[in-house]
This record gives structure tokens, sequence and C-alpha cells, in this order.
């Protein structure tokens, strides 16, 4: 029984211990998004946020961005659940440091993200998976894009 009892805590702290930092199986899917990109994965960092997209969303910041630095179509997307997991990133264009990754799925499956310098709390910055802002992403004025992009998701 001496014997029994310290082999029990070893076990109990390796499984507590074991798994901390490592990423849930259902996330490999986002995660390989990421690498096929070519940027390093640091770390999982959590479920970032879980809604439904709608039109009124996509009308209103910062939705209307986050969904602008997109290459897919959010008017596929509109009534889907949207889940977006946040990962720390390297090798990323948009720093040479650290940046943090948002990437969207849909059905569980990756369909998009944005991307932020770590640790930038300017509140300002919007930027593509890559990396790119709005305006280099497109081929009009903000404005014009702007006004686009109200009329054809206002109800």
């Amino acid at each position: 029984m001496k014997v029994l009892i310290p082999i029990m805590v070893l076990v109990l702290l390796l499984i507590a211990c074991s798994g901390s930092n490592e990423l849930p199986i259902e996330r490999s899917a986002a995660t390989a998004y990421i690498e096929e990109k070519g940027y390093r994965v640091i770390s999982y960092e959590g479920q970032s946020a879980n809604y439904e997209l709608t039109k009124e969303k996509l009308t209103q910041l910062p939705y209307m961005m986050y969904w602008g630095l997109q290459s897919v179509d959010p008017a596929d997307y509109i009534g889907k659940i949207i889940n977006v997991e946040k990962f720390i990133v390297t090798n990323h264009p948009l720093s040479k440091g650290k940046v943090e990754v948002y990437v969207y799925e849909a059905q569980g499956m990756p369909i998009g993200g944005t991307s932020v310098p770590h640790g930038d709390t300017s509140d300002g910055g919007y930027w593509s998976l890559e990396g790119k802002t709005l305006e280099e992403l497109q081929p009009k004025s903000f404005q014009a894009w702007r006004e686009e992009w109200v009329n054809k998701f206002s109800e």
C-alpha cells in the first residue's frame, strides 16, 4: 500500500500536467489552415467569439471591417454560427514578433480570419489573416466600398 499511494500521486500529477499547452483535437483544422499559410503556431488561446452572422452585424463596426477583410463572400454565411479561434503565431508578414491570429470557422471549417500584432491595444487596426488592410484588398476608395457594402447588407 505504501508503494501504491506514491504511484497514484505520480500518475495523477502526470495526467494533470500533460496536455496543458496542447491544442484540442477539434482545433486541428484551424491549426492546419494557419500553418498552410506559413505561420508558426506558438499557442492556442481559445475561443475568442461565437455568434450568428446577420446582415445587421455586417453593417456595424467592427464586424463590417472584419468581414470586409475576408476573401469569402459573407452573404454565404448569413444565418450561420461563426466560431472565432485565437492563436499566437510567428513568421507572419504583419510583424517580426508575435501576431494574434483569429481564425473564422463556419460548420467546423476555417473560412478566413484576421490578424493583429500581439499586444496591440490601439483599437483601430484591422488586418486580414495575411496582414493586409482593407484599402490594400479593395479596388476602390474606403467611402465607395463602405457605401456599396452597407447597401448590399442593409435590410
